[in-house]
């Protein structure tokens, strides 16, 4: 039997080698002295190239042993069993309720595999986490396994407030907008289109410092207005215009939407057809702030007999709110 020492040093290793191996963000433990049920903390970090901090912060509680901490109860055949203790859970549960952020449990069991053991993890501020049976016993859902995929899950716990601090912030005044004419006659279709015609006439305004000359054209507004699409969403649309060329006039921050569709020709050429994001913060002159995102169409052309020749497109796709009300430092 392992004693208790190499058993937390087995599940400590096996948290922070997901974190910083897996997921390419950080693992912060803290020393037995300052451990006031907290292991240590996940620093979370997006991309992989050059992983940049969300500023998610994860607050953890690891335990390893299955001969020592594992008990499934057979009333709950879904879950994994942590006995904790009554006076353990008693003690520490306000202290994982207090902490500024996330507070998860991390068990690991390392009966079959101690090089690589499976873990499990579980939000220690959600009721469903405690037992209503058994006050010293955690469940955990099977299917909630830690590892490489369950980093998504860490990023939702933050919540979205964490990803909007990166976001830049931009603010429109009344001119810059999509403002309807009230009147018997008046349409706010018509009111749109005059917008939008006037959009792709300003040559400045469709050029972005990152990806250049973005087309304005028949291609997004057929898109927005499309049949079969709910009423609401385009009218939505149509009031995000303003906040459309705005971003992408100004914003450099460019993200990858969806997969990439890649079709070979005959002549040997390429044609490549992806999606691109741009996200910002918009504060509008009449209602409340909110998270925008512009996607754009791209399609590039690569010729392998020149390849200096490629030819590249970008359309105005879409626009749509993303949520409303959270401040980007908030």
């Amino acid at each position: 039997m392992r004693s208790n020492r190499v058993k937390e040093r087995i599940g400590i290793n096996a948290v922070s080698a997901i974190v910083e191996i897996a997921w390419e963000s950080g693992w912060q433990e803290y020393s037995a002295s300052n451990d006031d049920a907290i292991d240590g903390v996940i620093l979370l970090r997006r991309g992989t190239v050059r992983p940049t901090d969300t500023g998610g912060i994860v607050f953890v509680q690891v335990k390893c042993g299955s001969n020592g901490y594992r008990q499934d109860q057979q009333q709950y055949p879904n879950h994994i069993g942590i006995a904790l203790g009554n006076e353990y859970i008693k003690n520490h549960r306000p202290r994982w309720k207090k902490v500024p952020g996330p507070a998860v449990l991390i068990f690991v069991d390392d009966a079959s595999n101690p090089m690589s053991p499976p873990a499990w993890w579980i939000n220690l501020k959600e009721d469903a986490a405690f037992s209503p049976t058994n006050a010293g016993m955690i469940l955990i859902p099977k299917h909630q396994r830690f590892s490489h995929h369950s980093k998504g899950d860490f990023h939702r716990l933050c919540g979205a407030s964490v990803y909007d601090r990166q976001l830049e912030s931009f603010t429109l005044n009344r001119s810059e907008t999509v403002i309807p004419h009230l009147g018997k006659n008046e349409s706010i279709r018509e009111d749109a289109w005059g917008f939008y015609k006037r959009w792709r006439a300003d040559v400045p305004s469709c050029n972005n410092p990152k990806l250049g000359p973005i087309l304005v054209n028949r291609v997004g507004w057929k898109h927005i207005t499309r049949k079969g699409r709910l009423p609401e969403r385009i009218l939505q649309s149509w009031t995000l215009l303003g906040a459309a060329k705005k971003i992408i006039a100004s914003s450099d921050k460019i993200i990858r939407l969806g997969r990439t569709k890649t079709t070979s020709f005959p002549d040997g050429n390429t044609l490549i057809e992806d999606y691109l994001g741009l996200r910002a913060i918009i504060f509008f002159p009449y209602r409340h702030h909110s998270s925008v995102q512009v996607v754009l169409k791209r399609s590039r052309l690569i010729c392998p007999h020149n390849m200096t020749d490629e030819r590249e497109k970008i359309w105005f796709y879409s626009v749509y709110e993303f949520r409303r009300g959270l401040l980007p430092n908030s």
